[in-house]
């Protein structure tokens, strides 16, 4: 049984057609422009990026005042770029608790110390505790809760489907349009 030698471009009609089953193929538009030339977003974000690394070692000898000396040291650098057409294309991102943690701590000592101040201070009161430092207190509490609820669920629902649209968009090479394709 003799096999016939198959071209490379035999196997698909175009490079955006991908084989999901035997026999099953994936044809991706632009919808602008109809061109066939789509790449993924997150691969276009991939691309984008670049980390490096580098490594530096000194060995001198010096000579002053007190007498020879041996100088050494050792430094690590570590860097990373990104294109700007890469940022544009970066994906969702989650929302730090440490952060919302950090500004409700440093926003509750300002206005907290406001608060003692104009309670004691202005007023020639002498004791600490008032009823307007206990109201800032239970409200201070109340908005850190929302706050940290908020971030909870941005995390959980919204960031999810952000990031799954992400995931499924792609952008066109000829027009720069990106779209979401339904893959059958």
């Amino acid at each position: 049984m003799r096999r016939e030698p198959v071209a490379p471009n035999a196997l698909s009609d175009s490079h955006t057609e991908v084989g999901l089953q035997r026999g099953d193929k994936m044809d991706l538009r632009c919808p602008k422009c109809n061109s066939t030339d789509l790449k993924k977003v997150s691969l276009a974000y991939q691309e984008g990026l670049s980390q490096t690394q580098g490594r530096t070692r000194l060995r001198a000898v010096a000579v002053g005042g007190g007498g020879p000396d041996l100088v050494m040291g050792r430094a690590t650098t570590r860097g990373s770029q990104q294109s700007a057409f890469s940022k544009q294309l970066s994906p969702p991102v989650k929302w730090s608790y440490l952060k919302v943690i950090g500004w409700s701590v440093l926003v509750f000592l300002f206005a907290g110390w406001l608060v003692f101040y104009v309670n004691t201070v202005t007023t020639n009161a002498t004791t600490v505790s008032s009823a307007s430092l206990t109201f800032f207190a239970l409200i201070s509490g109340a908005i850190f809760a929302l706050l940290l609820f908020l971030a909870w669920r941005h995390n959980h629902s919204i960031y999810q489907a952000q990031y799954a649209q992400w995931d499924k968009s792609f952008i066109c090479a000829r027009c720069g349009t990106v779209s979401q394709q339904v893959l059958h």
